[in-house]
């Protein structure tokens, strides 16, 4: 309790220790000079931007809006975005270009420093030199009058080319002058008399009379440089000593110019621009105070020596220096620089109705027209500022950087705190709400002073977040917060939620205004700007975002203010832009650009950083001018009507084919091995082109538009043989609806596998794939039906060779006792008898196991050897004895040269089926009595032979198939499954011969 008694005590006596009324400091009251208020921007090229040399001692405009430049290392042509050095496959006479202007007929003329006169025309050049008629190579002006007549001065005289009588030669025109006249400039007034100025000022008159003026002054001082006359019938003379000027037949000089005047220009808003040689440039504006001003220094040229002063169609002024080419562009933005301001990290700016402007920058700055001064309290001058809020009553309050805030009425001034009254001690923002309440933003919440006393405002009331931004109460009387991480409204004592609180849940929300249309708008930090239209329900409303793809300059808002007009004025990062209020109608609901015009900074202010996120970070004054915070001032926008800008010219200066550049002339034709096709894009345009925005298309592949990046490129990659078109469009943010257009047809060739031919050889090929793939299916098919055939045909023979042939020898032994029966019985017969039963008995055993072996070798399991020579005696006994108990009695004889042959199972299978067939063949239809079967080694190949001397018979295939002699067929087919041949030798009365001629691996001895 003691210790808070104490604080309250010294509290009140540093309160009453406050002076009554802010001091002004004395060293601030001064206003800056006039020349550092600039009304210009400025653009800079040099050698590093692609000038021959850096200086520029001539500029033409031609009529396609491409400048000219003449410098002492060569002549250049600049559209804007590229500059190209000239005449490099055609080397000048001389590089250095001292003076160039057009001729009616299209032709460039330039005049060099030794070189003679130059004529371009069609990208050709003519040299005019002593053949010519010129006997001095240093020209330094030459000039077109209205009558078509060139003139051509030099260092050694005055030359004129009249096509119509001398055609393309110069005629000497001070042939009788006792000295020749060293010419510098040439022009020609209202009345068409042509002045002459160099070593002394000459006049010719249209009749042809020549008069001479001689200048004030000492001579050495006289010799003219430049001469002009201007609108209002003044004739202006620069000379080596200064500026002097013709009125009334009397010339008169210029006071306070004390240089030589080089290079004169009358700009269309009727100012005198003076180039000077070592002291600038300077501007007069003609009238009854004829106001002279130097408009450089400061480092607005890279050099004070001007050589050429030139205005182009746009009204830009161009600067040719020993040092560089300047560009100045007027800007309706006006820097104020605050004294003493250093480089604050911050700043805040305010005003009230008497047109007063407050900035904070960590010192606090009043701004009465234009000028600014730092401004103290007694007690706060130890503080750094960061905002002033003017409240209703008239008392100022004013937040600071880690010291609260106070509040200055009059004699009172009033200090509030953290944690007695704030949330904390780093001000943000200020807002007088309804009630006369103060609610005050800071880094950690929000404070409300009313008059029931403070009340704090953290997450913990349900603030969307601690770090609060922005403040506003709108006409409905809610109070919206903006913070780092969310929108909060306060309605009826208690935070509520609605669509727009929902919808910016994430975003910064650095900046909110209500229009005079009701709605809300909001500024984000990353998300550009939304606008917010409530609806007939609670938490209902519309919400619409723009960004850069709609045409902002920016995704960073710092400040939306809105003028009387209803245009709004926009702030980001580093841009100033204002939107008709229209625009913002017409964009919500069409898919063309907004139209923005952006602001540039004056030069002493380009690269300024516009300040946001504290507020106020704009202010509208009462006379509809705009006032922004920035890094370098207080930037000051007067209400400026600005004419619609035409559409800057879109032309495609680039194609590059996989890495190889190629002239942009269309039709252009792409090879067929072209993987990757790039086109370059830029304008013709002199002006600044920050706002310049491209669209493209290709026809033929592209189906809608693409927004062009900043790189200004379009690549494609794997295009298809065809035609195409490339399309580009060009644009101005501040004029949308204006577009230029460009396009450039190309072809791409067809790689053979994409021609008529290479489809029709596919076609073939397919179609002679499917027709082999058919034949081999057939093929299959009639492999696979071959191979059920030759099966059938194997069981055809193996039920011939052991079924049917068993079942016909037990039939003949059943035959041969069905005739015993008719015998008489005796012991003879009765024996006979019992040996055909034995037989036939044997027979059918042999027959079921020879079927059985059939059937097991067709489960293709692992075979043994057999000995062949055993199985073949078997074979031969086994017919003898079959023979001999049936009526034919044929002995079967059995020789062979090796003594045991061990082949597979299979094969002797083979070997004996077939030879069994044989033998039989011959026991049972050859009638011989005797049959030989002989086994034979003829090296690696067996021969087996079976022989008989019986009745023989026909061999050819038609008749054994005729007669049913399906054996001998299964026979040759056996044979031939086993790799061998089998050769059929017989003849009717002399017998038969069966030879099988094998190669059979196996062991023989």
């Amino acid at each position: 309790m003691v210790f808070r008694f104490a604080l309250v005590v010294v509290c009140l006596g540093a309160w009453c220790a406050l002076p009554a009324r802010p001091q002004v400091r004395p060293e601030s009251t001064q206003a800056l000079p006039a020349q550092q208020q600039f009304e210009y921007t400025r653009t800079l090229w040099r050698i590093s931007d692609g000038l021959p040399e850096d200086t520029v001692q001539a500029i033409v405009e031609s009529s396609e809006g491409v400048l000219w430049i003449g410098t002492t290392g060569g002549l250049t042509r600049f559209d804007g975005s590229h500059m190209e050095v000239t005449a490099r496959a055609q080397p000048l006479l001389a590089n250095s270009i001292f003076t160039l202007t057009f001729g009616r007929d299209g032709s460039l003329w330039a005049g060099t420093e030794g070189g003679g006169l130059l004529r371009l025309r069609n990208g050709a050049v003519k040299a005019y030199s002593f053949s010519e008629g010129l006997t001095d190579g240093f020209v330094r002006k030459v000039f077109e009058d209205s009558r078509g007549r060139l003139w051509v001065g030099t260092d050694d005289g005055l030359f004129v080319m009249d096509a119509a009588s001398t055609g393309e030669r110069l005629r000497r025109v001070d042939v009788g002058a006792i000295v020749p006249q060293a010419v510098h400039s040439i022009t020609e007034d209202k009345t068409g008399r042509i002045w002459v100025g160099g070593s002394r000022l000459t006049a010719f008159d249209p009749d042809g009379t020549e008069r001479e003026f001689v200048l004030p002054g000492v001579y050495s001082q006289n010799r003219v440089k430049s001469v002009l006359e201007t609108r209002d019938g003044r004739l202006w003379v620069g000379t080596v000593g200064g500026l002097q000027y013709l009125e009334k037949g009397k010339f008169h000089t210029v006071a306070g110019i004390r240089a030589t005047v080089r290079t004169l220009l009358e700009s269309s808003d009727g100012t005198l621009w003076i180039g000077t040689i070592g002291n600038g440039v300077w501007t007069l504006h003609p009238g009854s105070s004829d106001t002279l001003r130097r408009i450089s220094g400061q480092g607005l040229l890279p050099s004070e020596t001007v050589l050429y002063l030139f205005e182009d169609d746009q009204r830009q002024i161009w600067i040719g220096t020993q040092a560089g080419l300047v560009r100045l562009n007027k800007t309706p933005v006006r820097v104020v620089a605050l004294p003493e301001s250093g480089d604050p990290d911050f700043g805040t700016i305010s005003g009230d109705e008497h047109g007063d402007v407050w900035v904070a920058a960590q010192n606090l700055y009043l701004i009465r027209k234009n000028v600014a001064r730092r401004v103290t309290y007694g007690g706060l001058t130890n503080i750094k500022v960061r905002n002033v809020y003017r409240a209703r009553d008239g008392a100022l309050w004013i937040g600071t950087d880690g010291s609260g805030a106070y509040r200055v009425d009059g004699d009172e001034v009033r200090h509030y705190t953290a944690p007695a009254e704030l949330t904390n001690n780093f001000i943000r923002g200020f807002l007088e709400s309804r009630d006369g309440a103060m609610w005050i933003a800071t880094d950690e919440g929000v404070s409300r002073i009313g008059t029931e006393g403070a009340k704090k405002f953290t997450e913990a009331n349900g603030l969307a977040f601690f770090s609060t931004r922005s403040l506003l109460q709108d006409s409905g009387g809610s109070l919206w917060i903006g913070t780092d991480h969310g929108l909060s409204r306060w309605k009826n004592g208690r935070f509520e939620q609605d669509a727009a609180t929902a919808a910016l849940a994430q975003d910064q929300v650095w900046s909110i205004l209500e229009d005079r249309s009701g709605a809300l708008w909001f500024g984000t930090r990353d998300h550009g700007l939304f606008r917010y239209r409530a609806g007939p329900g609670t938490g209902k409303g519309s919400l619409q975002q723009f960004t850069a793809s709609e045409g902002l300059p920016s995704n960073s808002v710092y400040q939306v203010l809105q003028d009387r007009t209803g245009r709004f004025w926009v702030t980001g990062p580093n841009t100033i832009a204002s939107v008709a209020e229209t625009e913002m109608e017409r964009a919500a609901s069409a898919a063309q650009p907004l139209s923005v015009q952006t602001y540039r900074m004056p030069f002493g202010a380009d690269g300024a950083q516009m300040y946001g996120g504290r507020q106020p970070a704009g202010y509208l004054a009462p006379d509809d001018s705009v006032w922004f915070p920035t890094s370098r001032g207080a930037a000051h926008l007067a209400r400026v009507e600005t004419a619609a800008e035409p559409a800057p010219r879109a032309s495609v200066d680039g194609v590059i084919e996989d890495g190889q550049s190629v002239a942009p002339n269309g039709p252009l034709k792409v090879a067929a091995n072209v993987v990757r096709l790039s086109f370059a894009f830029t304008v013709v345009s002199l002006r600044p082109q920050d706002g310049v925005r491209f669209r493209y298309k290709l026809e033929g592949f592209d189906p809608s538009w693409n927004t062009a990046g900043v790189n200004r490129e379009a690549t494609y990659t794997n295009l298809r043989a065809g035609s195409y078109r490339f399309r580009v469009r060009a644009f101005n943010t501040a004029n949308p609806e204006s577009v230029s257009e460009f396009d450039l047809v190309l072809v791409k060739a067809q790689v053979f596998y994409e021609t008529w031919w290479f489809y029709a050889l596919c076609g073939v090929i397919v179609l002679a794939v499917a027709w082999s793939l058919y034949q081999v299916r057939v093929r299959g098919m009639r492999t696979r039906f071959a191979a059920v055939l030759e099966e059938r045909s194997r069981l055809a023979r193996e039920m011939h060779d052991t079924v049917i042939q068993g079942c016909a020898g037990i039939s003949a032994l059943l035959e041969a006792m069905a005739s015993t029966q008719e015998l008489k019985a005796g012991s003879e017969q009765g024996a006979t008898k019992d040996g055909l039963l034995e037989v036939a008995r044997v027979q059918a055993r042999t027959t079921i196991d020879e079927a059985r072996q059939a059937i097991w070798n067709m489960r293709h399991e692992p075979e043994k050897d057999v000995d062949l020579i055993a199985a073949l005696k078997g074979v031969a006994a086994q017919t003898t004895r079959e023979s001999e108990a049936g009526e034919s009695r044929t002995v079967v004889v059995f020789e062979h040269d090796v003594e045991r042959m061990a082949v597979g199972a299979s094969v002797a299978h083979e070997i004996l089926m077939t030879v069994r067939e044989a033998v039989y063949n011959s026991v049972q239809h050859s009638r011989s009595g005797r049959v030989e079967l002989q086994l034979k080694m003829r090296g690696e190949e067996l021969v087996i032979s079976i022989a008989d001397k019986g009745c023989g018979f026909a061999t050819d295939r038609e008749n054994v198939v005729a007669e049913g002699h399906y054996g001998i067929v299964g026979m040759r087919e056996r044979v031939q499954r086993l790799g061998g041949r089998m050769e059929l030798t017989s003849a009717r009365g002399v017998g038969t011969r069966v030879q099988l001629r094998l190669r059979v691996r196996g062991d023989s001895r």
